[in-house]
């Protein structure tokens, strides 16, 4: 398949946006990765071990139930992943931007795409976050068990002997 390079030039558009906004949301100093136009992720931040992948959608979050990435993005981040690295997916849909932590347990279905049948997962909109709610930390709240103190007997209450159906002899 030819370069896009109209493509491409929509996706670096749309990553420029993104990237002050991920390093004000996460706290971070993500960097471009510029090796070359075909780097497998967007940005990384070393100190951190985090990853972002941009992915541009010229159709709203909800067109479908399903977006598409590709399996070698998956596989590269699984690769990640076991070395440490916490890997997220941001789509960028012209109504809102939501994000994913991909997860070594996590699995989508696959589907072949194009010409050349390049395999590519789907990710299910509903499993994406809002990325403006997006807690990065994952801190979940926690419970606070009280333990209460049992209430004292009121004094007109008499032990009494259950076998005499508390009666006295």
């Amino acid at each position: 398949m030819p370069f896009n390079k109209t493509l491409w030039e929509y996706g670096r558009k749309v990553e420029d946006e993104a990237l002050p906004k991920l390093n004000k949301h996460f706290k971070t100093n993500f960097l471009r990765n510029d090796n070359d136009i075909f780097d497998i992720f967007d940005f990384t931040d070393e100190d951190k071990k985090m990853i972002v992948e941009v992915k541009g959608r010229k159709i709203a979050s909800d067109k479908y139930d399903e977006t598409l990435i590709t399996s070698a993005k998956v596989m590269a981040a699984q690769q990640k992943m076991d070395d440490g690295y916490r890997v997220f997916l941001l789509f960028v849909f012209t109504d809102c931007s939501k994000i994913i932590e991909l997860k070594p347990d996590m699995s989508f279905k696959c589907k072949l795409v194009g010409y050349n049948c390049i395999q590519h997962y789907l990710i299910p909109i509903a499993d994406l976050s809002d990325f403006n709610d997006y807690n990065v930390d994952n801190d979940p709240i926690q419970e606070i068990e009280l333990e209460l103190e049992p209430e004292p007997e009121p004094d007109y209450i008499k032990e009494t002997n259950p076998s005499m159906n508390g009666m006295s002899q």
